[in-house]
Formats: structure tokens, sequence, C-alpha cells
């Protein structure tokens, strides 16, 4: 069903989500913000056990 508002900008914007559809480029896109928070969060913990390291008492029990 076509927007008679659009009128000529029809067939452009009917192209354009066909591309994007089959290119897959919302999929594509997920994955890679996905790949992003995954990356971000591993760093995260990498930066609290050295965090946790740097603070953790000595076996001797003065902290220092």
């Amino acid at each position: 069903m076509a927007l008679a508002v659009l009128g000529p900008l029809n067939d452009v914007i009917n192209k354009t989500a066909t591309e994007i559809l089959d290119a897959e480029i919302s999929k594509k896109t997920a994955d890679v913000l996905g790949t992003f928070v995954t990356a971000s969060f591993e760093a995260m913990d990498d930066v609290l056990k050295t965090v946790q390291d740097l603070t953790k008492e000595d076996s001797d029990g003065n902290g220092s």
C-alpha cells in the first residue's frame, strides 16, 4: 500500500527499505553493538581484578 503523500519518493523508499532488509543491516548493527558492550564489560572486569589485587591485604595483615 503506497502512501500518496510521499508520491515519487515511494519507489526510492521501497528500494532503500528492501536493500536494508536484504543486507541484514539491523542484525549486523546489533551484532556490532553486542560485541562492543561485551568487550566493555570484559575490560571493566579486568580493571576491577587489577584494583582488587592492588588493594588486597598482605598475608601479614598490615595492609601495606
